[in-house]
Order: C-alpha cells, then sequence, then structure tokens
C-alpha cells in the first residue's frame, strides 16, 4: 500500500517535460445575453458557413427564408446536402436568384438545418432586411449598435471566425489555435487547438487566457465563465487536434469586441519513474475509459494472485538485469539447430507479464476479442505481431519502438503513458529460465520429446489436454492462465499454453559471441516466437525453443503473447 501512495505522489509531483502558449488570431465576440429581437441586414450582406459544428462535421446545411406575414412565400437561401464533411466556408446573399423577390423593410424567418454524423440543430430566427436608404439611417444613427446588431446575425454560428493560428514557438507543442463564438443560439465559444508530443500517450496540464486588447490585458477563461469537455479539468490526453468549450458568465454581457483572441498554455507532464517489485495496470475502465491507472506492489497479495488479476487487471514482476547463456547445450534432449548456446548480457531491469495477456484483458484495452476457444480467462490467441504493434510505425523493429497508434500496444501506452511492449528474445529466455540452466524452468531436463511428465506440471501442452496424439482431436486446448507451476520469479504458463511473439526479427543462426541487450536483425521475412503452445509436443516448449511467423499472420489459435516493459 505504501508503495502505491509514493507511486501516486511521484505522478502527481512530476516534473513537466515542456511548457509553450500560442495564441488564436482575433475574432469576433458578443457578450449580450440571447434575444429574440429581430436581425437587421442589408441586402447585399455576405454570410457564410464555417464547417465546425460544436460536435461533429456538418455533412448536411439547409437554409430556408419565409415571409413572416405570408408563410406561402418562401425561398431555399442555401442547400448542401452532399453527405460529405464540409470544408471552408459557402457565401451567400440576399440579393442571389432564389430571395432576389424578398422585399426590403420586411421581417422574414429563417430556418436552418445543420446535421452532423453525431447531431442535428435546427435554428430559427427573425430576419429584417433594411433597404439601402434605411440602412444609412441606421448606420448614422446607431452607430457602433447598428454594427452589433449585425454582428449578432443568425449565421454567427455560421460565420467564419475559425482562422489560421500561429505558434509561439517553430518547435512548439501548441499551434493551430482557433475561437469561434457560436453566438446568438447559445454564448458557446469553441476553442480549437494542436498539441504535439515526441512521446507516445502524452498528457498535459492546460490553461485557457482571453484577450480583448491584443494580449495587452489577458483573463483567465476558468474563472471567467465554464470550461467544458476537454481540458475542464486542467490536464489533456494525447497529441494531435483537441476541442475545448467556454461559456463565459454574465460579466461579459454587453462586452463587445472585433478582436477577442484565446492563448492556449499547455505544459507536458512528465512520466513518473516506476520502482516497484510489480506493477499493475487497472483495466477495469475498459475500451472507453481514458486512461488506465498504474499502481506497484511490494509483494504478491495475501492468498496470491485472485481472478482480477487475470481479467480487470494486468500484473508484471520486475526482473533485475543479469547474464545467462541463451539457447541450450548440445546433449540437451530435443535441442534444435537454432538454438546455438552463448553468453548474453541484459544491463537493465525490466518488468515481465505475470500471465500470458487473456481474452478479457485483450478485451478491455481494444473492444474486441478474436479467440477460436473464447473464455475470459484463456490467453488470448488469433493475434499477430502486426495486430499488436502495427503494420506501419510497428514494424520498423529494431530502428525504433514506436507502434501504430490503433495497436494493441499503442492503445496501453496512450492509456498508461507507459512504453509497454513485446520482448526480445533475450529478455524472454532470461525471464523464462529464472536463473535455471535446464530445458524446463524448474530445474528439470525433458525424459521425453513428446509425452514429458515434467512438462505436464508446468503448463498446457499437447499431452495434457491440448489435444490427442494418435486422432489430432483438440480436447480441451488452452488452459486458464495460472493453472500451472510457476519458475522461480513467480511467472506462469512460460511453456506451453500459446506461443509468445517476440519483437525480434527471427535468425536461424543465434550467434557465437557474447552479446549485450543483442535486439534481433535489422530486418527478416519472419517474426520470432517463443514458448510452444496447447497444440505443441514436449520438446518445442523448451526454455531455448524457438519459432517463427510472418509478422501479419493471426489466423491461428496457437499465437498469443505477453506484456513486458524495458526500463
Amino acid at each position: 500500500m505504501k508503495k502505491v501512495i509514493l507511486f501516486s505522489m511521484a505522478a502527481l509531483l512530476s516534473v513537466s517535460a515542456f511548457c509553450d502558449e500560442a495564441w488564436s488570431e482575433g475574432a469576433r465576440f458578443n457578450g449580450d445575453p440571447i434575444t429574440e429581437d429581430p436581425i437587421l441586414l442589408l441586402p447585399t450582406d455576405q454570410m457564410s458557413y464555417s464547417s465546425a459544428l460544436a460536435k461533429g462535421e456538418p455533412k448536411s446545411v439547409t437554409i430556408i427564408a419565409q415571409d413572416k406575414e405570408d408563410p406561402n412565400v418562401t425561398a431555399s437561401v442555401f442547400a448542401d446536402q452532399s453527405g460529405t464533411a464540409l470544408e471552408g466556408t459557402v457565401a451567400w446573399d440576399y440579393t442571389g436568384e432564389d430571395y432576389k423577390d424578398f422585399p426590403t423593410d420586411d421581417t422574414y424567418l429563417l430556418t436552418e438545418t445543420i446535421t452532423s454524423d453525431s447531431e442535428e440543430k435546427v435554428y430559427t430566427r427573425a430576419v429584417t432586411i433594411l433597404p439601402e436608404p434605411m440602412a444609412f439611417l441606421a448606420l448614422t444613427f446607431l452607430g457602433a449598435l447598428f454594427l452589433r446588431k449585425r454582428a449578432k446575425s443568425l449565421m454567427a454560428i455560421l460565420a467564419v471566425l475559425s482562422l489560421a493560428a500561429f505558434s509561439a514557438k517553430a518547435d512548439g507543442i501548441v499551434s493551430d489555435v482557433s475561437v469561434l463564438q457560436m453566438w446568438p443560439f447559445d454564448r458557446l465559444v469553441i476553442i480549437n487547438y494542436s498539441l504535439a508530443s515526441e512521446n507516445e500517450g502524452p498528457v498535459f496540464d492546460i490553461s485557457f487566457s482571453g484577450s480583448f486588447d491584443n494580449g495587452e490585458t489577458t483573463f483567465d477563461l476558468a474563472e471567467k465563465g465554464t470550461l467544458l469537455e476537454e481540458g475542464f479539468d486542467g490536464t489533456v490526453s494525447g497529441a494531435g487536434a483537441h476541442k475545448t468549450f467556454w461559456v463565459p458568465d454574465e460579466t461579459f454581457y454587453s462586452q463587445y469586441s472585433e478582436n477577442f483572441k484565446v492563448k492556449v498554455t499547455a505544459t507536458e507532464q512528465a512520466v513518473p519513474p516506476i520502482n516497484g517489485e510489480y506493477l499493475v495496470i487497472d483495466l477495469s475502465g475498459g475500451p472507453d475509459a481514458q486512461s488506465f491507472p498504474v499502481s506497484t506492489l511490494d509483494s504478491v497479495p495475501q492468498g496470491g494472485w485472485s481472478e482480477e488479476y487475470k481479467t480487470t487487471k494486468m500484473v508484471l514482476k520486475k526482473i533485475d538485469s543479469g547474464t545467462f547463456n541463451i539457447g541450450s547445450p548440445d546433449s540437451e534432449l530435443g535441442r534444435d539447430d537454432n538454438e546455438v548456446q552463448h553468453e548474453v548480457v541484459l544491463t537493465k531491469a525490466f518488468y515481465a507479464g505475470v500471465f500470458e495477456v487473456t481474452q478479457k484483458q485483450f478485451e478491455l484495452v481494444t473492444g474486441a476479442n478474436p479467440s477460436f476457444l473464447q473464455s475470459d480467462k484463456y490467453p488470448v490467441e488469433k493475434v499477430s505481431y502486426n495486430m499488436l504493434r502495427g503494420a506501419e510505425k510497428g514494424a520498423n523493429w529494431p530502428s525504433d519502438n514506436k507502434v501504430d497508434e490503433d495497436s494493441f500496444f499503442g492503445i496501453l501506452r496512450a492509456k498508461t503513458r507507459y512504453k509497454f511492449d513485446l520482448p526480445t528474445e533475450a529478455m524472454w529466455e532470461f525471464a523464462c529460465r529464472a536463473g535455471e540452466t535446464t530445458a524446463l524452468n524448474y530445474g528439470m531436463d525433458l525424459t521425453d520429446t513428446k509425452n514429458d511428465p515434467d512438462l505436464a506440471t508446468l503448463g498446457r501442452f499437447w499431452y495434457n489436454g491440448g489435444g490427442n496424439p494418435e486422432t489430432g482431436e483438440v480436447l480441451s486446448g488452452h488452459a486458464p492462465v495460472g493453472l500451472f507451476i510457476p519458475n522461480n520469479w513467480g511467472l506462469f504458463d512460460m511453456h506451453g499454453n500459446v506461443w509468445e511473439w517476440c519483437l525480434d526479427w527471427y535468425q536461424a543462426n543465434l550467434g557465437t559471441d557474447s552479446a549485450t541487450d543483442p535486439a534481433g536483425p535489422e530486418t527478416a521475412t519472419y517474426r520470432a516466437l517463443r514458448g510452444g503452445g496447447c497444440y505443441s509436443p514436449a520438446a518445442d516448449c523448451r526454455s531455448a525453443a524457438r519459432d517463427y511467423a510472418n509478422p501479419n499472420f493471426g489466423d491461428y489459435s496457437g499465437y498469443g503473447f505477453r506484456v513486458f516493459l524495458a526500463q
């Protein structure tokens, strides 16, 4: 419990990695309360339609004008039913073909219907079109008031107030800041901005300032109104485009500006270091969760690992750095030629999954379960290397350790902020052996390459329930994780159950010289797999046994994986 508290404090007190700020361009702002007074317009006024709704992109826009005195007099002012996202602006005027016969000095009803994937909005407002002489008089006697009335057009929601932004620094993390007021339908102000980071799953401390005098004096938007959705609590997660809403309070009634600007200030939080014997990821929020909390434990809970650690939580064990002999000696029963033995030095500690990733855990991260033999506590299977890391960024190992955002590890990294990944072959075998030099990680060698009685106590393979070797019939198939005896470091099912993907490109020759933190060849055709599976004979489940497959191949219920974290 003490570790959990210290870890949480470290997260809160972590030093920010980088801070940046950027202003929007100036935009029109009107703080008057909502009114039903008719809007005064000139016949030649141009109104433009903005593609940014509060939620979603408009895909259908219709604007109909109707004579308030004679409902039979209507005209289609503007219509776009393209069904695709409308970008940029569409301008129209009151002297267009559909509207040219509407007399001035009368009041009309304008009804707008705007539809996106996520919402539909219908607005109706009274509009009085002024003849030129009346417009001149109004401008003469009403002055700025008239100009404000024009600014309060029904089409303000459609007005082009989203202008190109500039970043305060060329290499900054804040850019593309723009502001749009949704007046007169409501007083909502939309703030669009983009955040950049070199890290995966970044989290930013964020604040918003406003100014009516080109930044000479500023005020905190959070203190002068209500922030909604992203950033309302002072934090934003993830790089890319973001949108925060601000509802100004009554302080701004009667406030008007043609040069309203918003400044976005973002500070990227540093990821706190991990220091615990066990690392626990809470997946209970499921695929819709904004984050997966990470905590640590000093020891195995009293009574052992409960069911939650195989379903709604994921637990990893700290493995200290060390030196061992990868591969197998010539005398080992069941040995293959691709297991040439040599020394490997691992210079950094890492965390290894106590269990293979289960179907429930995979589903809570991705929202899907591709497995053939489905059960929450069974290991997830029918997963390819590319499903786990991605076929684009994730295909670059060992050039870098980036992953695709929509892959399993992409999602896990974004929601934990830690770079979880598959292990290298060296990390996997070091964790499997747990200090042992024998074929099996419990200090035992094989006595039979097919049906070995010692292996039957350590994991599920063909001869202890995986299948019938005489008929080829699948019996129980996979076993629930944690059913068999763990190795000396408390890791379960390192022998059998499912073959586990590793990071490395596969090479038949592991080498003969001593290697330090080996990452595998620069390129090859196949990715490496370790551990054997429920359809394997005993020889294929040894600590040194190796296999390989095309990284895109996942249509096989014998392939699964385990989560690691390099320090």
